[in-house]
């Protein structure tokens, strides 16, 4: 898995994202595919955290109108691409069954064209390891 703009999976991973709650109110339970997302509003970013269960192995950052991404977790999830293409697959299934496939495909697609340039940075949480004194 990349967190990258330029990997499609990882895009469509942020369109999940930002659909994430208007899926919930449209009764669509995005995570019987096995993704599970949160999103929080921070002011100009919005923090995505995912991960196949509880444990999230993916939080990023991202602030669409810079387009920035701030990576502060990525770790190991050899399903990612799998997770994410039948979570897709599932969703739109259920929004064209409740009418509302023309607002997910939307974001589908946008996430699946090429990427507008963005800037990246990794951000390291680990804090750095104390000396013991003597």
């Amino acid at each position: 898995m990349q967190a990258d703009t330029s990997d499609v999976a990882f895009r469509l991973f942020i369109a999940l994202a930002q659909l994430w709650d208007g899926l919930e109110r449209a009764g669509i339970d995005a995570t019987k595919k096995g993704l599970h997302v949160t999103g929080e509003d921070l002011g100009g970013y919005t923090r995505y955290s995912g991960g196949s269960g509880s444990h999230p192995r993916l939080v990023v950052e991202w602030n669409e109108s810079s387009r920035h991404l701030r990576v502060l977790r990525c770790e190991e999830w050899p399903s990612f691409e799998t997770t994410i293409s039948s979570t897709v697959s599932y969703v739109r299934d259920e929004a064209r069954s409740r009418g509302l496939i023309e607002v997910v495909d939307a974001a589908f697609v946008k996430a699946c064209q090429e990427p507008a340039p963005s800037r990246k940075t990794i951000v390291n949480l680990k804090p750095a390891p104390t000396l013991a004194r003597r």
